[in-house]
Formats: C-alpha cells, sequence, structure tokens
C-alpha cells in the first residue's frame, strides 16, 4: 500500500506530525510520500492507495477555529477520490473544536471514504501517529 501524507503547516509541528505518521506507516509495512498540501499534484493522489491530510488549527481561542484556510483550500483542489481510504489528523495549541469534523467533510466532499482521526497537541505532534497508520493501512487501500 501506498499512503500520501500531504500537510499544511506553519511552524512545523503539523510537519514533524506528517513524518512521525509516514515514519508509523512505515513500520506496518507500507509506503508513504510526504508532501505539503500546496505542492501536491493530482498524478500524487492517483498514485496513492489512501491519503492522509493534516493541518494545525487556526483561529481565535472562543470562536472560529478550525483548519487552517490552507488545507482547506489544498483539500479544494485535490481530484475526486472515488472512495479512497483517507484519515485526517492535526495538531493544536488549546483546543481542536471542531477541526477534524471539518477536514473530514471536505474529503468526503471528495468522495473519500475516512477511516482514522487523530489530533495532537503541539507539544507532542507525533501523539497517536501509530493508531492512525494502524487504521489506514487496514483500510486495504486497494492493495
Amino acid at each position: 500500500m501506498q499512503v500520501l501524507v500531504a500537510y499544511e503547516s506553519r511552524g512545523g509541528r503539523t510537519r514533524r506530525a506528517a513524518e512521525a505518521l509516514a515514519d508509523a506507516i512505515g513500520k506496518q509495512g507500507s509506503g508513504a510520500t510526504v508532501k505539503t498540501l500546496k505542492d501536491t499534484t493530482a498524478e500524487d493522489v492517483e498514485r496513492s492507495d489512501a491519503i492522509a491530510i493534516g493541518s494545525w488549527v487556526e483561529g481565535f481561542v472562543l470562536f472560529k477555529v478550525g483548519p487552517a484556510k490552507g488545507a482547506l483550500e489544498g483539500v479544494g483542489r485535490l481530484p475526486a477520490l472515488a472512495g479512497k481510504p483517507a484519515a485526517v489528523f492535526c495538531t493544536y495549541g488549546f483546543n481542536p473544536r471542531a477541526t477534524l469534523d471539518t477536514l473530514r467533510q471536505s474529503l468526503e466532499a471528495k468522495g473519500a471514504k475516512v477511516v482514522g482521526e487523530n489530533a495532537s497537541h503541539r507539544a507532542h505532534p507525533a501523539r497517536g501517529a501509530a493508531e492512525l497508520a494502524e487504521r489506514i493501512c487496514a483500510s486495504g487501500g486497494g492493495s
């Protein structure tokens, strides 16, 4: 199985979470490609059996908290996913609120089947990567 791990990161924490997820996918016996959402192409998506999308949480503590604008724009540029297994993850400072729900819904609108999600505090961006990798790899993803 080949998994595309695409992310939006401002301070590097979500990039570290993406790299930790890719490492965990490798430990499951699958391959992973890590790219920024900005640099992700339709060909990258087509070559993958599954996709994981990550974002940092942006907004104000009490309102308008959600995925980074660049993450949603990146998902919007993806081709139709036609049932491709997908996962979502985010890094947050205070509370992720509906970030994962918003990412999941945006991928489902593209036709993905979301099989897992993970939110990790910015102090521990790799937390939960192994469990999320297990869920992705267990999805089969066309292999």
